[in-house]
């Protein structure tokens, strides 16, 4: 048996959506349904009442049409909607990565330069001998500052990552931001990621603010317009508790749970849903068993990021 990959191209799904709409609007011109009474009946005489009857017959397919139009619409929106949320969670989790990887290094090489630099302003005493061999003392950089060798300044803490990828035909290309602020002390204070396709009208973004003991706020804004907010109380113990609400597109609550959580901040934190009846306990968007490893922080599609 042959592989089949299966691509889906979100943005043309998103396309034929709006498409549809389209049609579905031009369904409804008068003309069309006969909900006007655009001629003359007297001018038209003895085929008026065939003129009527054409309409009439007429109203009821086109409005089923609209209808199946309005379907078909919404269905390929929703699709391209949950296509493209998981691509950008899957980027948003992998640029996260990357910025937090550059921060590493960008700390180790700040790191390695202020230690080369505190040497370079320090000395020591140290004893020796003038060409005659008489000893004496003299005081000796630990570094040298213009040693060819030297260590390069850091630069600027990295704090944004820019992605642009190209699809090929020079339209709806997804541009990926992200950028972390941080503390004097390096610790990072909020996060902003957000990714859309430019003309093609899909957008999806996340803001955290972090707290201490673990603790962090994310609003996650989601290509349909529903957002989820996600909040994680940790203490110093390393227990936690985390709530999430949903909302849709106009502001209305549509779901909230809450987790109490052990080993936040560790390698295999544990949350368990308050909800005893609850079948999809880590909110993945699956079934499962009453505690998780931490999984995903949230995800209206099942996939989740976590920032």
């Amino acid at each position: 048996m042959p592989d089949f990959d299966v691509v889906f191209d979100y943005e043309l799904l998103n396309t034929l959506a709006k498409d549809t709409d389209r049609l579905q609007n031009q369904l409804a011109d008068p003309r069309l349904l006969g909900r006007h009474k655009l001629y003359d009946g007297a001018a038209l005489g003895g085929g008026a009442k065939a003129v009527n009857s054409f309409f009439f017959n007429w109203v009821g397919p086109f409005e089923n049409a609209r209808d199946l139009l309005k379907s078909l619409g919404e269905t390929y929106r929703f699709v391209a909607q949950r296509m493209f949320e998981q691509d950008a969670q899957y980027a948003s989790d992998a640029t996260t990565k990357t910025l937090g990887f550059m921060q590493s290094v960008w700390k180790m090489n700040k790191d390695s330069y202020d230690a080369w630099k505190w040497l370079t302003e320090h000395s020591i005493t140290v004893h020796a001998w003038d060409d005659k061999g008489h000893e004496y003392l003299k005081q000796q950089q630990l570094a040298d500052p213009n040693a060819p060798d030297a260590p390069k300044p850091p630069g600027l803490q990295p704090t944004v990552y820019d992605y642009t990828h190209d699809d090929g035909d020079g339209t709806n290309n997804v541009h990926n931001s992200t950028q972390i602020t941080y503390d004097a002390d390096g610790k990072p204070t909020s996060s902003d990621i957000k990714i859309d396709d430019g003309d093609g009208g899909l957008k999806y973004q996340e803001h955290t603010d972090y707290g201490e003991n673990h603790s962090y706020t994310t609003t996650i804004s989601h290509a349909d317009g529903s957002k989820t907010v996600i909040e994680v109380h940790g203490n110093a113990d390393g227990t936690g508790t985390r709530n999430v609400t949903d909302t849709d597109k106009d502001g209305k609550t549509t779901d909230t749970s809450s987790w109490t959580g052990s080993g936040l901040g560790g390698d295999d934190p544990k949350w368990t849903n308050n909800d005893p009846n609850a079948t999809d306990t880590d909110g993945d968007g699956e079934d499962d068993k009453n505690t998780d490893d931490g999984g995903s922080q949230h995800s209206n599609t099942g996939v989740g990021s976590t920032v």
